[in-house]
């Protein structure tokens, strides 16, 4: 280190004090000399040099005489004032390793020639503290080339700060990738700086793809520009933001992520960006619409309930009105002595009653197979059935309701003989025939049987109203019909328990329809009920 010559007693002395600003003038005098014996004994490479000679660094510090120094320098030096510094200092006094390092760069500036140098170091006071301190050396004139005007601002507190910053940088960044939630950070403009592992992790970008506003190519694209609109808005008026997108899995499976964000703000109150955080919520998300669904689906067997217990109400209460008339009727008769005129109407009553009790019978008997199957509680009884004298039969029971509505029953039955529970068949042939009649009233019915290598199969097909492509399916789920109540009675049970009669004996049923033009529906039955089926019952 040099100068131009010692500030005291110069017009300039009282502002060389006045400033708070560590200023030196030191003579290199010796240290020149000795660097021109090193030229002249053919070092060409300083540094290199003084990498294999590094004791000549220390040796040259205690060659640099300290001409003069101001009161700041004492002040930095931890001095009682500035004669005990010049009374005391050399520069290896106040070295240390870092020191001496840039020390190095000084003798290279001597050595190449230079006029001008800046560098930060450490400095020991003469106390023992070490200080960080911004030095600049100036050789400012070829008159005086050996020596120097050095300056020195003690930079300690901010090198605190910086150092207090990375450690805190660090903790966060340590602490947000380990965090089980995916951390950011923006800048004023929105472009994204940081994000923590678990991102990377989570989506599988690489930081090149995620910095900036990359991180909106691992959003959903039905989601990335609200995703974006949103937080722009945001971060335009700086406030706090929350939304959901589906966020792309590294796997290539999208999943619902919720991402809310603060805005930051400095010491001043201004706008440093945005601290956020994205969470993968997929597994909420399955849970509030399965909870959707469910709820949808509560409120649709409320409806479905409600349309069935006032169905239910007036299908029950429909066979018992003209019943009870049919009895009024003829008790008030009886009471009158009318006995001639009570045997005459008697057959005619009584088949209504019967017609009536029937129905009655059939809408309880319905309901309690329903309550049966939900249950499990239903089990069967194979025995030997010939399938065509079964339809035949059944056939038979409602020839009375044939002729009274004109819809003649057509039968081409085959002998079909297999192991069924006869109660659950019959009460499927009943179930089919009587829709076939109700719904193709005035028109020819067709029973049909057969038979392959393993199976029986028979048809009940009508002409009548036929079934809408969008009821097929429906038909055969419980209190459902593809017509309205208003036009045709029932529950809406009658196919749903032939199908899980059909069901339980190993079976299907289906149905083919051209609205307008009748109905179809085949029943195909195994030869034979295996006993796991017998003993299990109706599935649930």
């Amino acid at each position: 280190m040099g100068g131009a010559g010692t500030a005291r007693g110069t017009r300039d002395a009282e502002l060389f004090d006045a400033v708070d600003v560590s200023l030196w003038v030191e003579d290199f005098t010796a240290v020149t000399n000795a660097l021109d014996a090193l030229r002249a004994s053919g070092v060409t490479d300083l540094r290199a040099w003084l990498a294999e000679h590094p004791g000549f660094v220390m040796e040259a510090a205690g060659w640099v005489e300290v001409l003069d120094v101001n009161e700041a320098t004492a002040r930095l030096l931890e001095a009682r004032s500035r004669d005990e510094v010049m009374g005391t200092l050399s520069l290896s006094r106040v070295f240390v390793p870092e020191t001496a390092a840039s020390f190095t760069e000084e003798l290279v500036m001597f050595w190449e020639g230079g006029t001008r140098l800046e560098l930060e170091t450490v400095l020991r006071t003469l106390r023992g503290r070490h200080v960080a301190v911004m030095l600049t050396l100036t050789r400012p004139s070829a008159e005086h080339s050996d020596r120097v005007f050095v300056t020195m601002r003690d930079v300690t507190a901010q090198k605190d700060s910086q150092r207090a910053l990375q450690e805190s940088e660090a903790r966060f960044r340590n602490m947000a990738d380990h965090a089980p939630v995916m951390l950011w950070v923006t800048d004023v403009t929105g472009r994204c700086l940081y994000l923590s592992r678990s991102w990377y992790d989570f989506t599988g970008q690489t930081h090149a793809e995620s910095l900036g506003f990359g991180w909106l190519g691992a959003v959903h694209p039905d989601d990335a520009e609200r995703a974006g609109a949103v937080f722009l808005a945001a971060n335009a008026e700086h406030l706090p933001f929350q939304l959901d997108y589906r966020l792309r899995h590294k796997g290539g499976e999208y999943r619902w992520a919720i991402d809310s964000a603060s805005p930051r703000f400095g010491p001043a109150g201004e706008f440093l960006g945005y601290i956020g955080s994205v969470i993968d919520i997929s597994d909420r998300k399955q849970v509030e619409q399965e909870r959707e669904r469910l709820l949808v689906a509560m409120d649709e067997a409320i409806r479905i309930r409600d349309e069935f217990l006032a169905v239910a109400s007036h299908e029950l209460k429909t066979p018992l009105t003209p019943l009870h008339l049919k009895l009024q009727t003829l008790a008030r008769v009886a009471r009158e002595g009318r006995g001639p005129e009570l045997l005459e109407r008697l057959p005619a009553d009584l088949e209504v009653m019967q017609r009536q009790v029937k129905r009655l019978s059939t809408l309880v008997g319905e309901l309690l197979d329903v309550t049966l199957i939900s249950g499990g509680q239903l089990r069967l009884e194979p025995e030997p059935v010939d399938l065509g004298a079964l339809l035949r039969e059944v056939s038979l029971r409602f020839d009375a309701e044939s002729q009274r509505t004109s819809t003649p029953i057509h039968a081409e039955l085959a002998e079909v003989v297999g192991q069924w529970d006869r109660a659950r068949l019959e009460q499927a042939v009943s179930n089919l025939l009587s829709n076939a009649l109700k719904y193709g009233e005035g028109h020819p019915v067709h029973l049909r049987t057969g038979r392959t290598a393993d199976h029986a199969w028979f048809s009940i097909r009508d002409e009548g109203i036929g079934i809408p492509p969008e009821a097929m399916d429906r038909i055969f789920e419980k209190f459902e019909r593809a017509v309205s109540e208003r036009h045709y009675g029932g529950l809406g049970l009658g196919l749903y328990v032939t199908r899980q009669n059909v069901r339980a004996m190993g079976g299907t049923i289906d149905v083919r329809s051209t609205p307008g033009e009748g109905a179809t529906f085949t029943v195909h039955l195994p030869c034979r009920v295996s006993d796991e089926r017998a003993a299990g019952g109706l599935a649930r």
